[in-house]
């Protein structure tokens, strides 16, 4: 089971929702499941939440479970899995965009500018080997 950890500067708006049922699963899933994500709030473990990341696609709107949530310094880091296996792919498919923004958003503080395709092609030759891959 692997969580990606998610860019703090491209914020995600999570949004409790009521208990939505997922597919119950008894064997310990492999690659990809979710993200990590730092929140203002605590988020019971267990809970339904919708997830959407304006800044990425303004179309994405996902729901997941909170796997822990653990208090950091004024936050908390929460982990959110997406059970849905359409959903989890369309979350690792936007994780990918957001890795490769936050790329170019560090390159420019650098003096580097790179326009989105330059960043997305040192991203993937640099770290897509790397990135979990999608078993689910």
């Amino acid at each position: 089971m692997e969580f990606v950890a998610h860019p703090k500067d491209l914020p995600l708006e999570i949004t409790l929702i009521e208990d939505q049922p997922f597919p119950v699963t008894t064997e310990e899933k492999l690659g990809f499941v979710g993200i990590t994500c730092l929140a203002s709030q605590y988020y019971e473990c267990g809970r339904s939440v919708r997830v959407t990341l304006e800044e990425i696609d303004p179309n994405f709107c996902v729901t997941g479970r909170i796997v822990w949530c653990d208090r950091e310094v004024g936050e908390y880091r929460v982990a959110i899995e997406f059970p849905i296996k359409d959903e989890c792919y369309c979350v690792r498919m936007v994780e990918q965009l957001s890795q490769i923004e936050h790329y170019r958003r560090q390159a420019k503080t650098q003096g580097r500018r790179l326009n989105y395709n330059e960043a997305a092609a040192e991203w993937i030759q640099k770290f897509a080997a790397s990135f979990p891959s999608f078993t689910a």
